[in-house]
Parts: C-alpha cells; structure tokens; sequence
C-alpha cells in the first residue's frame, strides 16, 4: 500500500505552482508569534516524529494505519512543500506562500492555524471540501498542529542563495588528485554545455516575453549560467574548511558534477551542512550516509563492486578471503568487503602491497589461496597485468572499475576460476545513451579522453537544465531536488549504467550489477545474473 500511495506523489506541475503564485503572497497565522519552535514541525514533516519522540499515527485509504515514519508530509507534497502530482491525483503545494493565501483554483479562503488542524486530523479544507482517501488522517495535539503551522510558514518562503535577476551560480569541485587530462576532458564538457545554454538564454527570454497571457509576462525565469571551479588541496580534514572559504565568497545554487578519486564525503557533508546540492559527481568512493538528502551519486562505485562480491561468496562460500591493494581508495574497498564478510564467519586477511616495485613478488610471498580461499585484487589493468603470470589456483575476484569498465582488453586467466565485479553495462551491449552523448561531443569538437566521466558530467548538465527548467521562477533548492526525484524519465540519457533510476528517498541511481566469469581471457556475458547487493 505504501508503495502504491507514494508512487501516486509524483512529478510536478509548475504551471499550477506559477497560477497558485499569482494569488496574494500571504503570511502566517496571526498568532505565529506564540506558536512552539519551527524545528519540532520540521521533524513531523519530514521524518514523522511527533514531539513526544514517537512516530507520528494515521489512518490513509479510509480505513488502513500508518505511521509517519513510514508515510510522513514530505513523502507526496516534497522537501520543499511546492506539490506534486500523476494523473488525476494532484497533490497541492503546501509551502505557507500558498497555503496561508485564498487558492482560486480549487477556491478556498487562506488556511489558519485553526483550519490547518480539520485538514490534519479530518482531511477537510477551509472550503468544506474533503480531500478524499489518499490525504492522509493524523492523530496530532494542539501543540503539534502550533508547531506544523510554524515550520509550513516558512517552508520555500526565499529563494535560495546563488541565483539573482540575471544569473544562476554554480561551483564543479574537483580535488587536486584527479589527473589533469582527466580533470581537463570533464570541464571541456561542462565549460562546452554551459556555453551552449547561455547562448540560448537570450531568445528563451525574449519568447517569454512575448505573450498576452498574465502569465507569460511575469518576470522572467531564465537566467545565464556561471559555473566556477573549486579546486581543493591537501588532505580531506581541510577541505570543509576550503569549501567554506569558496561558498561564503561566492554562494553558489548547487555543486554540478566534479571530480576526485577520494572519498566524497567530506564534500557531500559539507553540502549537507549547508543544505546545497550536489549533484552527480564523477566519483568511484561515493560513501553516502543514510539520511542524506542533498547529494546525487550515479553510483556506490568501488563499494557497489564490494557488495557484490560479497553476495557472490554468499552463494558460492569460501572460509578465507585475502584482499590484494596498494592505494587509497581501494583500501577502502577492501574496508567495505570486509566489513560485510564479518558477519558471514569468513576469515579476511588484508595485504596491502607496495605498488612502486614488483608487486608480483609480493603476491606470491604474501598468499597462499586454497580451494577454500577467494583472492580479491582490488588493483589496476597494469597491476593485474603484472601479476597475470603468477597468480595461485582457486577463486579470484578483480574489479571492473580499477580495470577501466569496458573489460575489452585480454584478462587473466590463470586461475581455477577468475570473475570480475562489473556494475556497468554488459559489454558488447548498445548504449543509445552513449551514442547520443559522443555525437553531442563529436559535433563540438570534443575528444572523448575519458568518455564515462565525460558522459557523467553532460548527465549531471542535463539533469540540472531539466530541474531548472521545471522550476520556474522558484529557485528553491530543496524544490529542485524534489524534481529530480520525480525525472525518471532522464534516466535514458545516462550512458554505461544498466539499470538507473530516480526516486524520492533514492540518492544513488545505480544499484545493482553482475559478476562475470572470465574464461580464456574474455567476459562471459551469457548468463549474466543482475546482482542487488
């Protein structure tokens, strides 16, 4: 049932959001300055929590019991309040500029506290409508529908920092780790896509203009795009602090993009923090915390690749596990498996070898797999190739990330049994989305140096311009996430992902992926086995 409600609160009207904005902007109940604090109404709308602690109670479809934790306010009208709807089932922006101003379209006198609590607790509106079965019926005190009251007043009530009347802001943070080639093909293509935007804004606001309708001459919507480079150095402990410095002298809307083979997530706390998103950086070492709102990963990367090993060793167990790495960020992927192992009784040795000389010759001195142990290399195409000659008999797992993805060059084959943790399109498979986007680049004159960060950057372009378009003259944050989390229909111009998707309470798109077997020094993809870790 609740997947069957929350799937009916989605995607947005901003046609109907820009009609309700043209009625008064309206305020608070008289009485807000009495009302209890604005952040105990924040919890029962987004998390469901009532201010005793407990789960907030309702009854939805007339007759069945939830708890807000698992249905709560944000769930059909979005973290911004702006609304949302599908089919015939539209659900109205609640944000206090149109929730405490009269609606002429369904007419109804401006909410107050007092009319507030009837649509809580009886679904019926300051007009005498019911809302029907969908709206949900809350158990709530007088003092919670105060604080409900306070916290809507002020939901979306301004517009969000990095935008004025003729520009919208946003940063691309790239860490000082990211080869410069790299670093250079990804903003070719950011710098390429915001030139191409800006030089359109003119005639997008000249055909605004034009219309007689009272709607076509509200003030304009479109904006240039300015998008600037944060670079942050040394170690992850100082880049909140560099973000700060860079924010606080330029605010930005949104992070778009970026770039670093480090954990992002000292950037997407930051994010968090200052409630900015950040969307779609090109980043294998995602780490995103549970609760997280603000950031959009394609993917878990090197821990995606982690959970799926660890599925595949769940089917097929082993009693030891030997992880082989020598950098940082597989380090941390090594981290991860183990961790998941941990609880399946399995035996997991780390051996982190120095990469700079031989590694062949630590290889062979550092393990010694049996039929009962797994050898994972968590290592690159050139570290693999290395070691090719001398791998040991039994079960090995390589990662289809450190190897580039594509998996088109010869693999090693010289074991019982070698698979590789793939969460990317099968290879051999057709990518229209790929296709599309080296046109796009082909057309411009860009060369396609690094193409899956290349494409991911064009992806997280697309996805903002869509998310801008689609909210108006609001230039709320939190709105435009709300979008985003209802454009599934972007989906089909994310290049190399099998199997994306968007959707509220989803902040990575990517989810699943295969484990291939390699046989004569080729993927098999035959028989291949989608994997949701």
């Amino acid at each position: 049932m609740m997947a069957i409600l929350a799937s009916r609160c989605r995607w947005f009207l901003p046609l109907l959001v820009l009609m309700l904005g043209g009625c008064d902007s309206g305020s608070a109940p008289s009485d807000s300055a009495d009302l209890p604090s604005a952040d105990a109404g924040r919890r029962m709308y987004i998390e469901g929590i009532r201010l005793s602690g407990e789960p907030m109670t309702a009854i939805v479809a007339g007759d069945v019991p939830v708890l807000g934790t698992q249905f709560s306010c944000e769930s059909c009208h979005g973290r911004s309040g702006m609304g949302a709807a599908e089919g015939s089932y539209i659900v109205p922006p609640i944000a206090g500029q149109f929730l405490f101003a009269p609606s002429p379209q369904p007419e109804r006198p401006a909410y107050t506290q007092e009319s507030l609590a009837r649509l809580l607790r009886d679904g019926e509106t300051p007009g005498g409508r019911n809302l029907g079965e969908l709206m949900p019926r809350y158990e709530m005190s007088d003092d919670e529908v105060a604080a409900m009251t306070a916290y809507l007043a002020g939901l979306s009530s301004v517009l969000s920092p990095g935008v004025d009347d003729t520009v919208i802001r946003f940063a691309t943070v790239i860490t000082e780790d990211v080869d410069a080639s790299e670093r250079a093909a990804v903003l070719d293509v950011l710098n390429t896509f915001v030139a191409d935007k800006n030089s359109n804004t003119r005639l997008e606001s000249e055909r605004w203009d034009r219309g007689y309708t009272p709607s076509s001459r509200l003030q304009t919507t479109h904006r240039d795009w300015v998008l600037e480079e944060w670079v942050l150095t040394g170690p992850s402990e100082s880049w909140d602090e560099q973000l700060q410095q860079r924010y606080e002298a330029s605010p930005v809307f949104a992070m778009l993009s970026g770039l670093s083979n480090q954990s992002w997530a000292p950037i997407s706390d930051f994010c968090e923090r200052n409630e900015i998103p950040c969307l779609f950086p090109g980043t294998d070492l995602a780490d995103p915390n549970e609760g997280d709102f603000y950031t959009l990963y394609y993917s878990r990367g090197l821990a995606l690749e982690a959970g799926l090993i660890a599925k595949h060793l769940a089917a097929e167990p082993v009693s030891n596990v030997i992880q082989v790495y020598c950098e940082p960020g597989p380090a941390l992927a090594a981290a991860g498996l183990r961790q998941l192992l941990d609880s399946n009784e399995v035996l997991v040795e780390d051996l982190e070898v120095d990469c700079q000389n031989q590694l062949a010759d630590g290889l062979v001195e550092g393990t010694t797999p049996a039929a009962e142990t797994a050898l994972v290399l968590w290592l690159s195409p050139e570290q693999v190739t290395n070691i090719a000659d001398t791998l040991p008999p039994g079960r090995i797992y390589l990662s289809s990330t450190l190897l580039g993805g594509e998996l088109s060059s010869p693999l090693p084959d010289g074991s019982d049994s070698v698979f590789v943790a793939h969460p990317f399109r099968l290879p051999g498979q057709f990518d229209p989305a790929l296709a599309r986007f080296s046109a796009w680049a082909k057309t411009r004159g860009i060369e396609l140096s690094a193409p899956r960060r290349q494409a991911e950057a064009f992806f997280a372009c697309l996805a903002v311009k869509d998310a801008i378009k689609h909210i108006g003259r609001f230039f709320i944050r939190d709105y435009a996430l709300d979008t985003l989390d209802h454009a599934q229909s972007l989906v089909a111009y994310l290049p190399f992902y099998p199997r994306p998707t968007l959707g509220p309470q989803q902040r990575v798109m990517n989810k699943g992926g295969y484990v291939l077997p390699i046989r004569n020094g080729q993927v098999v993809t035959e028989e291949a086995e989608w994997i949701s870790p």
